[in-house]
Formats: structure tokens, sequence, C-alpha cells
């Protein structure tokens, strides 16, 4: 079943030009096409097949375009001329044309405006936004929607605020920012009931559902994306709306691990692609494939997926794709156990993300967003100044004056009842809130105490016995003295490096995965001079930098000491990763390439790993890395609080 679904994913390429099985309306419109011998209606009903972009094959869509700008030219309709021009650009678009869909975009915009074309002027104006946001110019995209939602603002246009916001919302999907993409989603809904347009509602629903996806808030996405399949299987008319819908919902089912129906859900949507072939899409769903074989185990097949969808994205310069697409080259890797090539991989993807963090920095969309706010209070003051004037409120001012007062009086009564008793809560809380503050901040203090008094006390005689014992062994002779000296030379560093650890932990309120990162970073220094011949990396996938309360970050820090020190001492190994992921939760790995060991987990040492990570609220495993050698696994067992 599964190698049924890659081949059905790149049959795509070789779909027949004219696709069966189209939407009911596509259909209703070919046979009155070709049935119509009036030129100016068939000229109508060629425009209104292309209207069905969305549903139609990418190669069906430029053959109608086509024809329909050869029947405007020669009427000399200058209207489906321009509606012509629109098709085509939207079916460059659609093969990852973007240049050449701009130019036409643009050469048309410059002879529309909002006031006197809205149609055609929204149609490129909003293809033109989406482009930007498919080649991750989130800057130009912002600057693009709230320009069209400011002037759909002025005109009332309830219709294009909802397509603009649902936009508006894309843009901040991809750029990671969810919690604000689902604000301009609940915004989209609330225009809708007012609009005639129920059946875009579908889109939203997607584009929710996978924001909550994105979340780990399961419940909230499969919810949303139940409401979104109905809407459009009852709608009946957008098939690129239902198989996007389809392939969020077995990106759902992964993630909850229920691969039978993710499977299902896939196959349906891949048969609707190959109806419509886009490769925008075409790609998002290899990955969605690509992810599915990781889940499954099959990662030969998922990394091979995972590199033409690489090759892909490049051919179409599908800038915005290649971030997933690598992302599900990464977990391949990852359940293949090749942890070099999924290092390598993480390196990529943060290349990426620098990349479109430079061409869209935060402080030039919080301006133009400033822009937009500005804009839209401009706005709302001239609406509220037209509507002043339209009404005549010397009658009805003087009948609410007299409502208004006894409502006020009544209203102000029952307030000021509410606010007595919220004072009273207030005060309540309050107490409680300094007594809390005052227990927390005696234990900082106490805390802090003993930091000072190791540093200042143990930390210094632990120093000057070190010195003492090297002052001693320059001037000691006698073979028989030499052996102990050693010992104890060994003994009183070893002190003065655990009381710096352990300072270094006790100093701080809490400490964040880099700083404990950093730290090992130096460890691992010191230690690299007496292996030159063990290469050791640290690579950081640090999404959102958990802090960890002192305790804890001690013991994770001796834990991956000790764990790097095993594979020094007893794995005689050329090459040792350490990897750091951190994102909703956090998992650390370190690999070696030593020889197994069969004994791993047993001794004294790794006891009291174990016992560190079940104190603090960890689980760590022992596993054998592949092609050869150890992997060790440490990961909070549930959500770790910071205490």
């Amino acid at each position: 079943m599964v190698k049924a679904l890659g081949i059905l994913t790149f049959s795509v390429f070789i779909s027949p030009f004219f696709c069966q099985g189209q939407t009911k309306p596509i259909e209703e419109l070919k046979r009155t096409l070709w049935s119509e011998n009036d030129p100016g209606k068939k000229l109508d009903d060629v425009i209104a097949l292309c209207e069905q972009r969305q549903s139609l094959h990418t190669d069906t869509l430029v053959y109608y375009a086509d024809l329909a700008k050869k029947m405007a030219v020669a009427r000399g309709d200058k209207e489906k001329i321009i509606l012509a021009d629109y098709f085509i650009s939207n079916y460059l678009a659609k093969k990852g044309q973007f240049d050449s869909s701009i130019n036409i975009t643009d050469k048309n915009l410059a002879r529309l405006d909002y006031k006197n074309n809205r149609d055609t002027y929204l149609k490129f104006s909003i293809q033109k936004g989406q482009i930007f946001i498919k080649t991750e110019k989130y800057k130009e995209a912002f600057e693009q929607f709230y320009k069209i939602l400011g002037e759909a603002e002025r005109a009332g246009d309830g219709v294009t605020q909802v397509n603009v916001e649902t936009n508006i919302g894309w843009i901040n999907m991809e750029m990671g920012q969810n919690e604000q993409a689902l604000k301009w989603f609940y915004d989209a809904l609330q225009v809708i009931p007012g609009q005639a347009i129920p059946d875009y509602s579908g889109v939203i629903y997607s584009n929710m559902a996978a924001t909550y996806n994105e979340l780990n808030q399961n419940d909230s996405a499969g919810l949303y994306i139940r409401k979104a399949i109905s809407v459009n299987r009852k709608s009946g008319k957008n098939l690129t709306f239902l198989a996007n819908a389809l392939a969020i919902q077995a990106d759902i089912f992964l993630d909850t691990k229920q691969k039978s129906q993710a499977e299902s859900s896939l196959n349906e949507a891949l048969k609707i692609r190959q109806q419509i072939g886009e490769p925008f899409y075409i790609v998002s769903d290899m990955t969605q494939l690509a992810i599915f074989y990781a889940s499954n185990n099959e990662t030969d097949q998922g990394i091979a997926l995972c590199k033409k969808g690489i090759n892909m994205a490049k051919q179409f310069g599908l800038a915005s794709k290649l971030q997933i697409i690598y992302e599900a080259l990464a977990k391949n890797y990852k359940a293949a156990g090749m942890f070099k090539d999924y290092a390598a991989t993480l390196n990529t993807i943060m290349g990426l993300k620098d990349s479109i963090y430079q061409k869209n920095s935060a402080e030039s969309l919080a301006d133009i967003q400033g822009k937009y706010d500005l804009q839209k209070k401009e706005n709302t003051i001239i609406q509220q100044k037209l509507d002043l004037t339209k009404k005549n409120y010397l009658f009805y001012g003087l009948v609410g004056l007299i409502m208004l007062t006894l409502f006020s009086t009544y209203f102000i009564f029952r307030s000021y009842r509410k606010k007595q008793t919220m004072e009273m809560q207030l005060m309540v809380e309050e107490e409680k809130r300094l007594a809390m503050r005052a227990v927390i901040q005696a234990g900082e203090n106490e805390r802090k105490r003993i930091s000072a008094d190791l540093h200042d006390n143990l930390g210094v005689y632990a120093a000057s016995i070190a010195s003492n014992i090297d002052h001693i062994l320059l001037h000691e002779t006698a073979s028989e003295n030499i052996i102990p000296l050693k010992e104890l030379q060994n003994n009183s560093q070893s002190i003065v490096s655990q009381l710096s650890d352990t300072i270094w932990a006790l100093k701080k309120d809490a400490l964040s995965l880099t700083a404990i990162s950093d730290r090992l970073k130096l460890f691992i220094q010191r230690m690299q001079v007496s292996y030159p011949y063990t290469k050791i990396d640290v690579m950081e996938e640090i999404a959102f930098d958990h802090l960890l309360t002192p305790s804890q970050a001690f013991h994770l820090f001796q834990v991956m000491k000790e764990t790097i020190n095993n594979a020094l001492k007893h794995g005689e190994c050329k090459q040792i990763y350490v990897i750091i992921e951190s994102d909703a939760q956090w998992k650390i790995y370190i690999a070696d390439d030593g020889p197994d060991d069969p004994e791993v987990g047993n001794g004294n040492g790794m006891l009291s790993m174990k016992n560190r990570a079940h104190e603090a609220g960890w689980k760590i495993v022992w596993q054998p890395n592949k092609p050869k050698g150890t992997c060790v696994i440490i990961e909070p067992v549930a959500n770790t609080p910071l205490n």
C-alpha cells in the first residue's frame, strides 16, 4: 500500500491532459461550452471554467486560459483579456514560474484599481501576496495584504476581509508564529456570518487544524479538520481545499499514532492531487508521505522520496517548502539511526531558518503592522464621523438620556457593591502572594548563601590544597612518595572541578539548555587534550530554550559528563555526537562509534546516572548506535516543571 502511494504521487506528471472525474460544476460547464453557438456566451463559459482553477489540472487551466485570451482579443473585450491574463499568470504560479507570473501581475495592476476594477484588481493583488508567501518573502507579503485589507475595510468589503485575514494567518503559520496565526483565523471566522461565503470557512478550519497540530493540541486539531473536510465535501467546488484538508488530517493521524487512518487520508488526497497537478502541493504531499515512511520504519523509501522532493522544490523555486521537506528527511535519518546524516540535515535546516529570518526581520514586520494599525484607526474615525452625520440623534438622544440616567443609577450601585467585593478578594490574594514571595525569597537567599560559602571557604581551601600538592610534586624525589602524591593531586583537582560545577549551578536562579550546552563545551575542550584521536561534536536544534532549576541543571550536566567519560575511557571510539533538541519538549542524544558494550547500563557509573535522571524527573536509555557503538538518550518523562 505504501509503495502504491509513492507511485500515485509521481503519476501526477504523466496524468492525461484532460483529467476525468472533475467536479460537477466543471462537467456541466464543459457540456454547456461545447453546445453553445453564441461567441459571447461561449467566451463567458470559458471564463467560468477558468474560475474553477482550484479544481482544474494545471495543463487544462492553461488550455482554457489561452483559449479565453484568443476569443477576448478577437472580440476586443479588454476586461476579458485582463481576466485571461490572470488565469495565465495563475497557471505560471502553480508551475513555480513565479517571476513570469509576477511580471504579468504587475503589468495588469498598473492599469487597475480597487474602486473601478475591484474583482480583477483583487485577483491579481491576492495572487501576488500568495506568491510572496510561497517564495518566503514574508515582509513583502505582509505589506501586500495589509494594503488590500485597508482598502477592503474602508469599502466595507467583508468578503475580501475574510480572504485577506486568512492569508495573513497563513504568513504567520509559515513563520512559526502560531498564536498570532490563530488570532487572524478567528478574526476571519467572525466576519463570515455576515457574508455570502460559508464555503470559504473550510480553508480557515484547515489552517486552524494545522496550527493547533503544530502546538501539539491534537484534540482541537482533530475537531477543526473534521469541520474543514465536512464543509469542503458538502460544497464540492474546490478540490484543492479538500486535498489540503485531507493531507492535514493525515499529519494529525500520524502524530496521534493512527497509521492506517493516515494512510487512508493520504490515498484520497493524492488522488485529488492527480487531478490538479500543482508542484507546490505535490511537494507538501511528498513531505507527508515521507513522514509516514519514517513513522512506519520504511526509511529507505522515505529518504529517497525526500531527496526527490528537495530537487523538485529547488527546480520550481518553492523556497517555503524546502524547510519542511528537509525536516521530513531529518525524521527519516533519525528513525534509521543515521545520526551523522541527521546532524548534517539539522545544520541545513538551521541555515534555512537563518536565511528566512534575515529576509524577514521582526523589526520590519512590526513596522508594517504598526502602519496598518494606524491606518485602521484613521478609517474607524472617518467612518464614525460619517455615521454621526447620517443620524438624527437629537430625538433619540433625549430618550436615551432619560433611560441612561435610570440605568446608570442602577448599575453604579451594582458596580460599587461588586467593586467592594473584588477589593476584599484582591487584599486576600495579595496577602497570600506576599507570603509565598517571602518563602521563595528565603529559599533563594539560603541557596545563594550556600553558593557563596562554598566559593569563599571550601573552594579556596580545595584550590590551596591542589596548589600545595603541585608544589610538593615539583620538589619530591623519593619514588615511593610520587604515586600517593599523584593520587592526592588527582583527587584534589576533582574536588576543585566538582565544586566549580556545583557553584556554577547554585549561583543561578535557573539555567537554560543553551547555558548547559556551553558548559559542556568547556568540559569537552579540557578533555579533548587527553584524547586527541577522538572527535567530539555538539549540535544544537533549540527552537525553545527550556529553563531548568539549579538541581536539574547540575544533574543533567553530570549525566552528560559521565556519558562522554564512559565513551572515551571504555568505548575506544573515533567520533562522539552530542545532539540537543528542544521545542515543546527537549531531548538529548549522545552517540559514539565505539564497539557495542554488552554490560552497558549495569556499572556503578550507569546506576548513578539512572538515579540522577530519576531524581530530576527524566528517563535515560542506552541503545545500539548504527552501524556500531552506543547511543544514550535523555528526555523528561513528562512536562517537568521549573521548580
